[in-house]
């Protein structure tokens, strides 16, 4: 992902009251993307956004945001930022 536009609230989609985050995201090619925004935090200097893809729950990203742009978090910085995140547990990454 290299770019972002805003979102809009919405519901959990399961007639839950969770409020969440619908984003269109913008592709490498351009191509515009929905995603729900589930947990966005701050560690190691970065900002980081935890998503996952409106029409496939079964796809979720961490993406970190760098120069004003949104790159796919992979590897060992994946492994390293889920498992801080895990440590803080449900409240403690949230901003």
């Amino acid at each position: 992902m290299t770019s972002y536009a805003d979102g809009s609230g919405g519901t959990d989609g399961s007639g839950g009251t969770e409020e969440t985050k619908a984003v269109t995201l913008l592709d490498e090619d351009g191509t515009e993307r929905r995603f729900i925004l589930h947990d966005a935090f701050d560690t190691g200097g970065h900002t980081y956004y935890l998503v996952e893809a409106a029409d496939d729950p079964e796809q979720v990203l961490l993406l970190k945001e760098s120069e004003g742009v949104l790159e796919s978090v992979d590897g060992e910085e994946f492994e390293r930022v889920l498992a801080l995140l895990d440590a803080e547990g449900p409240e403690g990454g949230s901003r």
